[in-house]
């Protein structure tokens, strides 16, 4: 048994990072197997080349694959739940999605870029244990997911250090999924979709059962501050929030960011 890494850049307009813990015969297989899998959901979400999501924004809807219409669920359950503050248009607002039985319509130019990282990661752990990985560890573009026996610890930067400077707070992640949203990761001027304007928060992370969950919910703690914990209870997830008088964890609350692991 051994631990294996290895980097690709230019998946989804980002980076993908792997650590893998497998025999070392199996080694090869779980890398092309994440490989084949991250390829295959490209061509669904990438906003970077002829893809179904293009597709899709481009004819108004469509009938999406099963990929798609869960990521689109799931985009439309995060934006009721956190009454706008997750959106799957940012700038646009209002209605986005209108689901028809198995059709979509499509009402505004969509962004899942955050959320198709997030799951696309997500598959991507899932099919490395498919292919004979005991453990898999998939970083793409900042959100992480983890499948597998054991636990990894994460490091999460503080957003006014600098490059080389001690991680803000460190968090376990056995099986699930993290995300970070913040001035940092995302830009100075990451917006409140309900107002237009940029959000004033400094960063947001989220523990949640899977990658494309934690990004969604990461957003919306970063728009809406502590008032987003219920919310994050209601997913069964957890969250830190980076304030200017330091870290404040949720959903139970509390001051020390240690509380939350």
């Amino acid at each position: 048994m051994g631990r294996y890494g290895a980097r690709w850049e230019g998946v989804l307009g980002s980076f993908l990072e792997v650590q893998l813990e497998a025999p070392w015969f199996l080694r090869e297989r779980a890398f092309t197997a994440i490989l084949r899998e991250v390829r295959r959901l490209e061509g669904i979400f990438s906003r970077h080349r002829e893809s179904e999501l293009t597709l899709l924004v481009r004819q108004g809807g469509g009938r999406p694959s099963p990929e798609m219409r869960e990521v689109l669920l799931l985009a439309h359950h995060l934006q009721e739940a956190t009454g706008g503050a997750f959106h799957p248009a940012p700038r646009h607002g209002g209605e986005a999605l209108r689901f028809l039985g198995e059709a979509v319509e499509v009402l505004a130019p969509l962004d899942l870029d955050g959320l198709a990282k997030g799951y696309i990661a997500d598959k991507a752990a899932e099919a490395a244990l498919k292919a004979g990985a005991r453990a898999a560890l998939v970083n793409l573009g900042g959100d992480l997911a983890r499948r597998g026996r054991g636990e990894a610890v994460v490091l999460v930067e503080d957003p006014l250090g600098p490059d080389n400077a001690p991680p803000a707070f460190r968090l376990p992640l056995a099986q699930g999924g993290v995300a970070t949203s913040g001035v940092r990761h995302k830009g100075a001027h990451l917006l409140d979709p309900r107002t237009g304007r940029p959000a004033s928060g400094l960063q947001a992370t989220v523990l949640a059962p899977s990658a494309c969950l934690a990004d969604g919910l990461a957003k919306a703690l970063f728009v809406l501050g502590r008032e987003a914990f219920p919310v994050l209870a209601r997913f069964q997830a957890r969250g830190v929030l980076l304030t200017g008088e330091g870290p404040v964890t949720g959903p139970e609350g509390g001051k020390d960011a240690q509380a939350l692991l």
